[in-house]
């Protein structure tokens, strides 16, 4: 691509020495001509920032002096990127990512087609190996505060090689135009980690952008490299999440209504849900989820939405508040 526009790539570390080397090493084989990459390290306490550093010397890195969750972390890198006026995209690229050598090309190329289009998001699958896709493009509920996506656990047999618009993009790649972060803003900070990206592509799309999903842009990426999907502290910020999404999006007056669903489900019918997605998933291969535990967390996410921000110290806080239910049970 002649006069090729800038991309920054921004890659958070957190603890993730092995993974984010992995992850830096694929970012030098990639072939598109006008790159640079940020790493934003989020509070690491193994010393694996610095580490990194010494070994990728052409990467600029930033240290934050606490973890500050996935967008607060991401938006010191993307601040970074902004100051250069020659930025023309963000890139960001989950640390535990492989992203395939010539396919930010393609994503540039459709982003550069089209100027109503504000965000790209390609294929993302588990391994070259076993082909099992993680993304394919997806789409978001106001009415649930959930995500659904293409593919998702499917084996990657070409029926999402078409590019088309998509209702969401997966934080884990996602290709950002300047235009965008300068229109819109930075990642909303409210969350820790998760559910960031499903409330920024509701508001770029809002904003009357489009979001779009681009097959030739491909990354490796089994996900839940920083925490269980069926852990009680993901529950919980997972659905403090949910709780601060729905608030955002959902038509006036309507989310005290969805509240009082939210605590029937939790009493009624969560953990025999949960128990059907470990199952159906395969979650619980390797550890064994207590559904118990995870229905406390759901229950103190409804009780402490609103009351705090949540961060690294509200889940620590969480933890503690577990385990006291859980020593109060046994007595």
């Amino acid at each position: 691509m002649p006069d090729a526009p800038r991309v920054y790539v921004v890659v958070l570390n957190w603890n993730g020495y092995e993974d984010t080397r992995n992850c830096l090493i694929s970012l030098q084989k990639v072939s598109y001509p006008n790159l640079r990459v940020i790493v934003v390290d989020n509070g690491s306490i193994d010393c694996s920032g610095r580490r990194l550093e010494m070994e990728f010397g052409d990467c600029e890195f930033i240290f934050n002096n606490k973890n500050l969750g996935f967008s607060g972390g991401c938006n010191v890198g993307i601040t970074a990127a902004l100051d250069d006026k020659e930025c023309a995209y963000v890139l960001l690229l989950n640390n535990d990512a492989i992203v395939s050598p010539d396919s930010l090309q393609a994503a540039v190329e459709h982003a550069e087609a089209d100027q109503q289009i504000g965000m790209v998001g390609g294929k993302i699958l588990h391994s070259h190996e076993t082909k099992i896709l993680s993304y394919a493009g997806g789409f978001v509920s106001r009415w649930r505060g959930q995500s659904s996506i293409r593919g998702f656990g499917e084996v990657d047999r070409g029926k999402y090689d078409g590019s088309c618009e998509v209702g969401f993009i997966i934080g884990a790649l996602m290709l950002v135009k300047r235009r965008v972060l300068e229109v819109v803003g930075l990642l909303p900070e409210e969350y820790f980690f998760g559910v960031e990206d499903l409330d920024y592509s509701l508001t770029v799309r809002q904003r009357g952008f489009k979001l779009y999903y681009v097959p030739q842009f491909v990354a490796y990426h089994v996900g839940d490299g920083s925490h269980w999907a069926l852990s009680p502290k993901y529950t919980y910020n997972s659905y403090r999440g949910k709780l601060i999404l729905l608030q955002k999006h959902l038509p006036w007056g309507l989310f005290p209504l969805w509240k009082v669903l939210l605590i029937f489900y939790a009493r009624t019918i969560a953990k025999r849900r949960w128990e059907n997605l470990a199952n159906k998933f395969k979650y619980d291969q390797e550890k064994k989820a207590c559904y118990e535990d995870m229905q406390f967390a759901l229950l103190k996410a409804i009780q402490d939405h609103g009351k705090d921000d949540l961060s690294e110290e509200t889940l620590v806080r969480f933890e503690r508040a577990l385990q006291r239910s859980k020593e109060a049970a046994r007595c």
